[in-house]
C-alpha cells in the first residue's frame, strides 16, 4: 500500500528524515512509533503528496502522491493539529469537505453515514463547543467521509482522557475491519502495540526497525530497566535481601532522593520482574509505598536501540 524507499527529506540546514525506508501492507494497522521531533509527520506529509523528497522515491498503490487526484480520493487524513473551522456545526463541516468530490444530497448523505461511524450526532453544537475527544471524532469523520482505502493518523491520541483514547482505538479497528488500511503514528509505545498488526519505529529521522509487535516489543524488552522502589528503610532491606539472588535482577543499589532513600533495581526482564516482586513482598508481608519506572520512556527506549 505504501513503499518509501531510501528517503530523505531536509529543511534548510535541519534534516527531517534521512534514508529512510518504510512499507505499509494493505489491509494493516500500521504503527508508526518515535519521539517528539523524530520525523513522523514529515513522512507522513511526504505520503499524502504534501512534500517532495530531496531523495529517494514514495509510492502510495503504486503511483506518485505527488499532485495525484485520484489518490487523494482513496486517502483520508487526520492531522495532529485542529483544523477545524469552529464556527460551522460538525455535520455542516463534514458535509462541506463531501461536496467537494459528491453531488450536494450524496454529500449529505455521506456526512451523515461518517458522522454516525465515529458515534459523533451533536445537533446545533458548534465546533468550539467540542471536547477534544468530540473533536478528534470529527476529524475523523471528515477523513472517512468519501470511503477511502487508505486512512492515515497523526498523533490521533493526543489530549484525549483514557476514555477517550479506548473509543479511538475501537473506531481505528472497525475501520479496518471494514477493509480501511491504517497507519497511525504515537509517540507513546503502549498506544499501539495492541491495536497494530505491524510496527514502524524511527528515530532522528532513519528507521531503526520494522516488523510485527511480538518482534519490536522482544527487542524493547531487551533494554535495561531501571525501577525505584519506595518504601520504609527497614521494608528495603529486607526486600534487597531477598532479591539479591534472583537471575532477573542485573543489579541494587541504594539512593537518596527528596531526603527519602530508595532501592534501585535493574533487570533485563521486566515481564518477569513485576510478578516476582509481588510474590516477594506478598509472601514476606514487606511492605512497599510504590514502584517507578524510571527508563519507561520512549526518548530513553530509543537511545538505547541506537
Amino acid at each position: 500500500m505504501i513503499n518509501l524507499e531510501n528517503v530523505s527529506k531536509s529543511f534548510g540546514d535541519v534534516v527531517a528524515i534521512s534514508n529512510l525506508s518504510m512499507h505499509v501492507r494493505a489491509g494493516s494497522i500500521t504503527g508508526f512509533l518515535g519521539p517528539n521531533g523524530a520525523g513522523k509527520s514529515t513522512t507522513l506529509k511526504l505520503v499524502i503528496g504534501e512534500l517532495f523528497p530531496d531523495l529517494g522515491t514514495v509510492s502510495v498503490m503504486g503511483e506518485n502522491p505527488i499532485n495525484n487526484s485520484r489518490l487523494k480520493q482513496k486517502t483520508g487524513y487526520v492531522s495532529e493539529h485542529d483544523d477545524l473551522y469552529p464556527w460551522m456545526k460538525g455535520k455542516q463541516f463534514v458535509t462541506s469537505l463531501a461536496k467537494l468530490l459528491l453531488p450536494r444530497e450524496e454529500a449529505e448523505r455521506a456526512a451523515k453515514e461518517a458522522l454516525a461511524k465515529v458515534g459523533l450526532a451533536v445537533k446545533g453544537k458548534k465546533i468550539k463547543a467540542y471536547s477534544k475527544g468530540m473533536k478528534q471524532r470529527l476529524k475523523v469523520a471528515a477523513a472517512i467521509v468519501h470511503n477511502p482505502d487508505l486512512l492515515i493518523l497523526d498523533e490521533p491520541f493526543g489530549g484525549l482522557d483514557p476514555l477517550g483514547r479506548r473509543e479511538m482505538k475501537k473506531l481505528v479497528s472497525d475501520l479496518n475491519h471494514d477493509g480501511v488500511t491504517v497507519l497511525i503514528s504515537s509517540h507513546i509505545l503502549y498506544e499501539l502495540d495492541q491495536m497494530s498488526n505491524r510496527m514502524n519505529l524511527i528515530h532522528r529521522g532513519q528507521t531503526l526497525a520494522e516488523g510485527a509487535p511480538s518482534e519490536i516489543l522482544e527487542l524493547i524488552d531487551q533494554f535495561p530497566h531501571q525501577i525505584l522502589i519506595h518504601a520504609p528503610i527497614d521494608q528495603l532491606q529486607s526486600l534487597s535481601k531477598l532479591m539479591i539472588d534472583e537471575s532477573i535482577i542485573s543489579s541494587l543499589n541504594f539512593m537518596k532522593r527528596d531526603k527519602t532513600t530508595n532501592l534501585v533495581a535493574v533487570t533485563n526482564n521486566p515481564k518477569e520482574f513485576y510478578p516476582k516482586v509481588t510474590k516477594l513482598v506478598a509472601e514476606n508481608e514487606i511492605f512497599i509505598e510504590h514502584l517507578e519506572s524510571t527508563t519507561d520512556n520512549i526518548e530513553a527506549i530509543f537511545e538505547y536501540l541506537t
